[in-house]
């Protein structure tokens, strides 16, 4: 079985490294507003599939999750004078960090405190399990199953952006930021959808983006490496499934993540939980729907089998 490890680095990072000793993401949760994935690579290429911290929008990390604004407090950007702060700006806190190595797969488990920054009054508490491992059907792919956990500290309101009425509103999930090469070449599906205006604000129980990848060490002009990265839902979701959003570098930038908040709010009573669990999965060749259909019903199978870590 292909194993996958975990290297650290210095206080508050460290890396997934795969079966060959290669590096395939750092994970940070220190250093931003958010803990985030970047430097995230295929298993069959050395090409970088995230962007970190762009000139456009420096509050993208890679593969990150973020709320919007809980209770007015804003949770997406990292500065006051952006994004239509509200009454000030909020911080996903790592309380409690853990690491370990079970059976091949790389367990990170943590605790998160959402609170707001200006008075430090603690929101939503954060329950997050992320198991990295080698997809076993598909050994070319490797998966981060993220498992999250909310419980309201205090009665909350979970929105976005209103969409459509702001034509770049509804954002807020599990997001992906794709390197910038993947522009050319870029590909992004979801269940019967193709493109990203076709995706965008649609209910899919999966998606994908895809292009070709700068880096790869293993491509050749008529043959260009490609990868990407498809987010695959739940259907235990309490939305299931949850709109996509999806912007197309034809528009300025790529951009992919699932977005419960993209139609209407979601309110939490105090001590009330709710639990949200999505599949990324991490590709280094083209692919199509039914392969990422296939994928889906994977994932789902396996949450069946597993016994919840939480």
């Amino acid at each position: 079985m292909s194993k996958l490890a975990w290297a650290p680095l210095t206080e508050g990072s460290g890396t997934i490294v795969g079966p060959d000793g290669q590096v395939l993401a750092r994970y940070d949760w220190r250093r931003a507003n958010h803990p985030y994935f970047d430097e995230v690579r295929a298993l069959t290429h050395a090409g970088v599939l995230t962007n970190h911290a762009p000139h456009d929008h420096r509050w993208h990390h890679g593969l990150w999750w973020s709320w919007k604004f809980v209770n007015d407090v804003l949770f997406w950007e990292d500065h006051p004078e952006y994004g239509g702060n509200r009454i000030g700006l909020g911080r996903s806190i790592v309380t409690d960090h853990a690491v370990s190595e079970i059976n091949g797969t790389v367990v990170i488990h943590e605790q998160l405190a959402w609170q707001a920054v200006s008075t430090g009054e603690k929101l939503l508490h954060e329950e997050r399990h992320i198991v990295g491992a080698v997809d076993q059907t598909e050994p070319d792919r490797w998966l981060l199953d993220w498992d999250q956990t909310w419980t309201a500290e205090v009665p909350v309101l979970f929105e976005s952006t209103p969409w459509p009425a702001t034509s770049w509103g509804g954002y807020g999930g599990l997001n992906y930021r794709p390197a910038r090469s993947m522009a050319a070449g870029e590909t992004i599906l979801g269940a019967g959808l193709d493109g990203a205006s076709a995706l965008h604000g649609a209910r899919s129980p999966w998606a994908s983006y895809t292009g070709l990848v700068d880096g790869a060490e293993t491509d050749e002009p008529r043959l260009p490496a490609r990868g990407g990265v498809a987010l695959l839902q739940h259907p235990g979701n309490p939305r299931y499934p949850d709109p996509v959003y999806s912007f197309s570098a034809d528009d300025g930038f790529g951009f992919l993540s699932t977005a419960p908040l993209m139609h209407e709010p979601l309110s939490l009573d105090v001590s009330e939980a709710m639990r949200i669990r999505t599949r990324v999965v991490v590709l280094g060749e083209p692919t199509d729907e039914n392969a990422l259909a296939a994928a889906h019903h994977s994932f789902v199978e396996d949450q069946q089998t597993q016994p919840s870590p939480l």
